[in-house]
């Protein structure tokens, strides 16, 4: 099972390759679920990773309801990252009836031809998953990040697994929201190839906490 880690910070990185993490999903402000990171952060990322990194291309917080300029902005982030050695882009939208646009699904695609795709949580609020499924797959994104349309992918597992059946290989269905070190074996047994998480220990730190991913990691490859 892979382990994609989402990494806030230098320490993050740091610690996700050092624990043997197998992907990062580049981003700035968990707090708010993540944003597109700053020109500098990514400058100053990309001088230390070494494993393949995603990353997340979302202009602000909140809904995943965007502006046509919205839209524009993230095709001008996604043009400019890819001077970085990056392994692909996590992105995702919704319409104002909580379905996908198909022609910006295209777009996207499109201008990210030769790099991974991954559609992220804003698939969980989606009123037509089983039919977004297959949208994905026919506009060929490589995976979807997500907690099986419920708040966390512990409460969405039965939705998850359904998912996992449903794409049958054809798409990847990476759990992802409130896993860690004591329920992330739910997944594994679960026969899911990838799991997304921070592992980050706010009791200790705001980053990605070394310990716990090392755990996870060999536990893993059990």
């Amino acid at each position: 099972m892979k382990i994609e880690i989402c990494a806030t910070s230098l320490e993050s990185i740091t610690n996700a390759q050092n624990a043997g993490a197998h992907r990062i999903e580049l981003c700035e402000k968990h707090s708010i679920g993540g944003i597109t990171p700053s020109k500098e952060f990514l400058i100053r990322a990309f001088e230390i990773i070494k494993i393949p990194t995603n990353v997340l291309i979302r202009p602000r917080g909140g809904n995943f309801i965007f502006s046509d300029r919205e839209i524009e902005i993230m095709i001008d982030q996604i043009n400019f990252f890819k001077t970085f050695k990056i392994n692909g882009f996590v992105i995702g939208f919704i319409n104002n009836n909580n379905s996908l646009d198909k022609h910006i699904l295209n777009e996207f695609r499109k201008i990210t031809n030769g790099y991974e795709l991954t559609f992220h949580r804003a698939f969980d609020s989606l009123d037509n998953p089983l039919e977004s499924i297959e949208l994905l797959i026919e506009n060929r994104y490589d995976r979807i990040l997500c907690s099986g349309n419920n708040k966390s992918a512990v409460d969405g597992l039965e939705n998850l697994r359904k998912f996992n059946k449903i794409s049958n290989g054809r798409i990847i269905i990476m759990p992802g929201g409130g896993i860690n070190l004591t329920n992330f074996k739910d997944f594994k047994d679960s026969s899911f190839s990838e799991i997304h998480l921070s592992a980050i220990n706010y009791l200790n730190s705001p980053h990605s906490d070394f310990n716990i991913i090392k755990e996870i990691v060999e536990s893993s490859n059990q």
